[in-house]
C-alpha cells in the first residue's frame, strides 16, 4: 500500500480507541459524528497532532483537537464548523510554519448532533510578539491583551504559553494556559495555600479549602508536568473556572497499562474516583493504547513502515466556583512514516 491519507489514518485510530466495545463506552454517539466532522480539519504535510477527549464520569462524548503542522498558504478546511478562517490559517503558513514549538488548530465538539463552530487554539509558547498578529487574522484583536495583560500579573513560576477561542459561544470567555515550572509545582503540592496566594495574586477568588487541598494532592500524585487553565471575560475579569492538566509522560503501551495498573496513573485515577470525578471508565481507556507499524511501499518503490500510536496523554481536573467537575482524559492519535 501507498502512503495513507489523514482520514484513513484518523479512522483507524478512532476505531482503535472504541475498539472492544468501548466506543459507547467512552464516547456514546459522539463516535459516528466525530468519524464524519473531523477528518476535514486533517489538513496539511504530515498528519496533524490529534487528540481525543472524553469524559471520565456522566454522559460520554467526544471532542477533537487538531493541532496543525507545517501549512502552505491557502490551505483551507472544507467545513462549516472551520467558521472564519481563512485570514487565520494564511497568517500562520507564513509567520510559523518553520517554527514546530508554535501551533494553531482546532478543537471540534460533536457531543451533540448539531455541530457547533470550531473552538481555534494557538500556542505561542514564549514568541508573545505573535499574540496580537494572531489574534487579528482571526478577527477578536481585543483578546490578545487579554491574554497579554494576565501574562503580567502570573508569577515567574505559572508562566502563560496557549489560549483558546470558543467562538462559537455567546459571550464566552478566552481560555488561557501555561505549564507550570518544577519549582511551582513543588511549592503547590507542599503547601495548598501557596496555591490560595498565586490565586490571590492573579485575581482568582472562586476557590475553597477543599478544592485547593484537591489540587495539591493532584500535583503530589502527577508523575511529570502540569499545566493550568484560566478563564478571562471580555472585561479582564477571571471566570469561575480552574482546571489542571496532569501529564502522564509516558511513551509506549506497556508503560500505559503499568501506570494504570499500579503505578502513578493508578494513584492520580484513584483520587479523581475517591472524589467521585471519574468512574471506573478510565481503565477502559488506558487499554486503548496502542503502537502498530505497518509496511509500506513509498513513492520511489522502496519499502517503508507507516505507524499509528494512540496514547493516553493527561487528565483534566476542573473546578467551577470551588467545585469538582467530571474528569477528562486526553489521547493522543498519532499516524505518520517511520524514519530509517
Amino acid at each position: 500500500m501507498k502512503l495513507m491519507p489523514h482520514d484513513k489514518a484518523f479512522q483507524v485510530l478512532l476505531l482503535q480507541a472504541a475498539n472492544d466495545e468501548r466506543g459507547a463506552v467512552l464516547f456514546g454517539d459522539s463516535l459516528d459524528r466525530a468519524r464524519e466532522a473531523v477528518p476535514p480539519f486533517l489538513v496539511g504535510g504530515p498528519f496533524p497532532s490529534v487528540y481525543l477527549e472524553h469524559p471520565l464520569s456522566g454522559e460520554p462524548f467526544l471532542d477533537v483537537t487538531v493541532l496543525l503542522k507545517n501549512l502552505e498558504p491557502e490551505t483551507r478546511v472544507e467545513s462549516p464548523a472551520a467558521g472564519a478562517h481563512g485570514a487565520m490559517l494564511d497568517w500562520y503558513a507564513e509567520t510559523c510554519s518553520d517554527d514546530d514549538s508554535v501551533t494553531c488548530g482546532f478543537e471540534i465538539d460533536t457531543s451533540k448532533p448539531a455541530l457547533p463552530e470550531a473552538a481555534v487554539h494557538f500556542q505561542p509558547r514564549t514568541r508573545t510578539e505573535l499574540v496580537r498578529p494572531f489574534c487579528e487574522a482571526v478577527g477578536e484583536p481585543e483578546r490578545a491583551e487579554l491574554y497579554l495583560d494576565l501574562g503580567k500579573r502570573m508569577p515567574d513560576d505559572w508562566p502563560l504559553s496557549f489560549f483558546g477561542m470558543f467562538r462559537g459561544r455567546a459571550g464566552s470567555p478566552l481560555r488561557v494556559c501555561g505549564y507550570l515550572s518544577d519549582a511551582g509545582k513543588s511549592a503547590c503540592a507542599r503547601d495548598p495555600e501557596h496555591l490560595a496566594a498565586v490565586f490571590d495574586t492573579v485575581g482568582f477568588s472562586a476557590y475553597e479549602k477543599t478544592m485547593l487541598s484537591q489540587a495539591s494532592a493532584l500535583m503530589a500524585a502527577a508523575p511529570g508536568t502540569v499545566d493550568f487553565q484560566f478563564d478571562i471575560f471580555p472585561d479582564g475579569k477571571l471566570g469561575p473556572t480552574f482546571a489542571i492538566d496532569v501529564q502522564f509522560e509516558i511513551e509506549q503501551p506497556e508503560a500505559v497499562r503499568a501506570t494504570f495498573e499500579a503505578g502513578a496513573g493508578a494513584n492520580v485515577m484513584g483520587l479523581l474516583e475517591s472524589w467521585d470525578a471519574a468512574d471506573g471508565r478510565w481503565k477502559q481507556a488506558a487499554a486503548s493504547a496502542f503502537a502498530r507499524a505497518i509496511p509500506i511501499e513509498l513513492d520511489d518503490g522502496s519499502p517503508g513502515r507507516f505507524a499509528f500510536t494512540l496514547m493516553p496523554q493527561w487528565v483534566k481536573a476542573r473546578w467551577t466556583n470551588g467545585d469538582l467537575q467530571p474528569a477528562k482524559l486526553y489521547h493522543l492519535a498519532s499516524a505518520g512514516l517511520l524514519d530509517g
